[in-house]
């Protein structure tokens, strides 16, 4: 198994959280950072009640073996997630999950292409649009995405709930209403929603496994005597606490249909698991392994985002991205053998981050080559490598 080397690294200027390229323009990704400020109180000061966080948007401008920043705009709030729009959105809008109860909705401006000659340092630019305010301004958003056929988000927070909001992209609208899908006894670090949109899975500090129904209906979240849309059957929430040894942190189903229930997850635990979700009866773990790290999140290489497997058919191979926390990335492989016969496999590994690696992505496509060319990120050491595999 190879340990890559870096092609090139930046420290950055403050803790990076996140990472995500611009599906539009390959050579453009937006890192989000996440800043707990420091205060020496004065000596007969009160101690401060809350911790006080800020941080950054920052657009890297990735050309071959190269990497550099192209914009930074500071924020008042630390971010924790960042994605940018799925179909129903603007192909340059992006969204951030904030400190304070909110989620940020930024644009890049990208006016290259209004000019008769475009200059090499031309880029395009990070924009502010609005900012959304959810919940009261302590909680954290810990995670956030987009909802795959609504302008809505879902959301899990440091009080523990799972919840649904609305977003607006007037700008006169600040303050928008949200439902609560699910709720977990300690933080919720995680979601993602069915691709079709009706349910939505959640994991916790708790280390529970969640499955919600979701609707856009918001009076049947409220009051589920109100009947669903075109009566669809309601689709029954559970939970499971026993697979897991320790948090839940990352979430990948696999199918379009909740019935299959093939689903990814990752945990503080250090494992990454298949597990077989039906929509009713015993939930079952297919395959696992130890990665060396906690599983912060996992992206699938193999396919893009957009896609998705039909409910009649079943993956043989699925390639992953898995950011590991202390123990740096991992490209890992999922293959079926035989029915119900399922094995992990890693590829490559890149260990040269010396603090958690939360944040990490892959550029769109393939070089020359036919190799991906991936951005990753640690915390404490604010550093960031571009490498390829």
């Amino acid at each position: 198994m190879p340990s890559i080397e870096h092609l090139r690294s930046l420290t950055l200027d403050l803790p990076p959280s996140c990472v995500e390229f611009w599906p539009d323009d390959e050579h453009y990704a937006v890192v989000g950072t996440y800043n707990l400020e420091s205060e020496v109180p004065a000596q007969d000061a009160p101690k401060p009640t809350t911790q006080r966080r800020n941080g950054s948007l920052i657009l890297l401008h990735v050309e071959g073996d190269d990497v550099h920043i192209a914009q930074t705009f500071s924020t008042p709030s630390a971010i924790l997630d960042l994605h940018f729009g799925t179909l129903h959105c603007r192909k340059n809008l992006f969204g951030v999950a904030t400190s304070t109860g909110s989620i940020g909705i930024y644009q890049l401006k990208d006016e290259r292409d209004s000019h008769m000659y475009r200059e090499p340092s031309m880029h395009p630019r990070m924009e502010h649009i609005k900012t959304v305010e959810y919940f009261p301004d302590d909680v954290l958003i810990t995670a956030f995405s987009w909802h795959p056929t609504d302008l809505s988000v879902g959301m899990t927070l440091s009080t523990g709930q799972v919840c649904l909001g609305k977003i607006d992209l007037r700008e006169d609208v600040s303050c928008a209403s949200s439902v609560e899908l699910a709720a977990h006894d300690l933080e919720a670090w995680t979601l993602a929603f069915l691709p079709d949109g009706s349910g939505a899975y959640s994991g916790g500090d708790d280390s529970a496994l969640q499955f919600a129904e979701v609707t856009v209906n918001w009076e049947y979240h409220q009051d589920h005597s109100v009947q669903p849309e075109n009566g669809a059957p309601r689709k029954m929430p559970w939970m499971d606490k026993k697979i897991h040894g320790a948090g839940v942190t990352a979430i990948l189903p696999l199918h379009s249909d909740e019935q299959r229930g093939l689903v990814l997850t990752g945990s503080y635990d250090d494992h990454i698991r298949l597990i077989n979700a039906p929509a009713a009866g015993r939930r079952t773990v297919l395959a696992e392994m130890n990665l060396g790290g906690g599983v912060w999140r996992l992206k699938r290489l193999d396919v893009q985002t957009t896609s998705v497997i039909p409910a009649d058919q079943v993956p043989t191979e699925v390639l992953l991205l898995a950011s590991c926390m202390h123990a740096g990335t991992r490209i890992v492989s999922l293959s079926q053998s035989g029915k119900n016969e399922w094995q992990f496999e890693v590829l490559a590994q890149f260990e040269e981050h010396k603090s958690m690696n939360y944040g990490s992505d892959c550029q769109p496509g393939l070089n020359e080559k036919g190799q991906r060319t991936f951005v990753t990120t640690s915390f404490y050491d604010r550093l960031l490598c571009l490498w390829r595999y």
